[in-house]
């Protein structure tokens, strides 16, 4: 079998949560004696060069480069991409396309395919085809709630918040236009799947549509020794408590700053603060509540994991979450974490480890474990042994690609 992987980019260039499910798939499948290829793009300006063919861990990479007006502000309408898709599609001859986000590429990828007799299949690893702002979390302080089904009206006044456009009827417009392209694409798929139910539901509910979406869960991306586990707080030990990843305002940096005032703690932050004045007013916020910050900077693969380092992980996003990779991580190495209820992080409440609250009520649910080491150390005994992983996922989705290709 010959799987391509479409993906809107992919490392070297970035390393984001779709992108390292993506890397680890690819060699999961690997293994499984796939013949695989990746069709991506890039956030680096076209140049001169439409597709650039590139190595990346032993994995054949297909690089598209888009021009200036082929950015999301210019709609989804890119032909020249979608050309440039059904090319490699065709010199490929692949058996399935699996698609993991289009967002780059804009639509009309999937009819092509399956005019190529290629099986078509679609994992939503956020809700973007349900919201162009991808996450679902409107601007705070302004009565805006993110709508069901096919309602969009709350949508125009949320993207008209930003885009300050003084014809609303043109964002309206430009809304409904997205909304029937995404819709034509996504069902043009044979197959769909999700990483959690949260997800398969947030798509069924709101793109709409009554198409079953197959759930399969991530599962850990590595396996991991048994030695690459966070120890317990010693008695005498300052508790260590922090997160990891993007570090930007809608992952709730500054509540959790706020969360671990007035405790005896480090905090410790790992990733990259993708605004410098998001930074600055983590930093003033610290200094001003006297929190004993700890920031370590970015990290990649190569570097020890930040969860190491942590007695207790916090993640208390307001986006929409759809899965979680940082969760599994932390839990994977024996550290119990404090997670919101938003989005799929919800359904950690049903596994042990996790603790789960409304952002709102984030700094006492953090106090009553960080204050009592018998709390923390009942709540890291019960940090599940089975965390599933990239491996299973790969067995499920081989058997998904064969119904798509008995649909074709």
């Amino acid at each position: 079998m010959k799987v391509a992987l479409l993906t809107s980019n992919f490392p070297p260039e970035i390393h984001a949560g779709t992108e390292m499910v993506v890397v680890a798939l690819g060699h999961a499948l690997r293994r499984r004696g796939v013949d695989l290829v990746v069709l991506t793009s890039s956030e680096k300006v076209h140049s001169g060069q439409d597709l650039r063919v590139e190595d990346y861990e032993g994995m054949r990479v297909l690089r598209a480069f888009k021009h200036l007006d082929e950015w999301d502000q210019n709609r989804l309408d890119r032909p020249r991409l979608v050309a440039l898709a059904a090319r490699a599609l065709a010199d490929e001859k692949p058996d399935v396309l699996h698609v993991h986000s289009f967002s780059q590429f804009g639509t009309g990828i999937a009819p092509l395919a399956r005019d190529l007799g290629v099986a078509t299949v679609m994992t939503f690893h956020d809700v973007w085809v349900t919201c162009p702002r991808f996450f679902r979390s409107p601007p705070e302080g302004h009565g805006i709630v993110c709508p069901t089904g096919a309602d969009r009206e709350e949508c125009v006044r949320c993207c008209n918040f930003e885009l300050r456009h003084p014809d609303v009827n043109v964002v309206r417009a430009a809304l409904k236009g997205r909304d029937a392209s995404v819709r034509r694409e996504v069902l043009a798929m044979q197959e769909m799947s999700a990483p959690t139910m949260t997800a398969a539901r947030i798509v069924r509910d709101n793109l709409p549509t009554e198409r079953e979406v197959t759930v399969i869960p991530h599962g850990l991306l590595r396996a991991l020794p048994a030695a690459e586990r966070s120890a317990p707080p010693r008695a005498d030990e300052t508790l260590r408590i922090g997160t990891y990843g993007n570090l930007v305002e809608p992952k709730g940096v500054l509540e959790l700053v706020r969360a671990v005032a007035d405790l005896d703690c480090e905090l410790h932050l790992a990733g990259a603060f993708l605004d410098p004045k998001f930074e600055a007013l983590v930093r003033l916020e610290c200094a001003k509540l006297r929190v004993d910050l700890r920031y370590h900077g970015a990290y990649t693969q190569h570097m020890p994991h930040p969860a190491l380092r942590l007695h207790l992980g916090v993640f208390p996003s307001k986006c929409q979450e759809t899965y979680g990779l940082v969760v599994d991580e932390a839990l994977a190495r024996g550290v119990p974490v404090v997670v919101s209820d938003n989005g799929a992080f919800r359904e950690r409440a049903a596994r042990g480890g996790a603790v789960v609250t409304n952002v709102a009520e984030l700094r006492p649910a953090v106090h009553a474990v960080a204050r009592s080491r018998d709390v923390l150390e009942r709540l890291r005994r019960s940090v599940p042994k089975d965390l599933g992983s990239i491996d299973e996922a790969a067995d499920r989705y081989l058997a998904l690609y064969l119904q798509a290709m008995a649909k074709r």
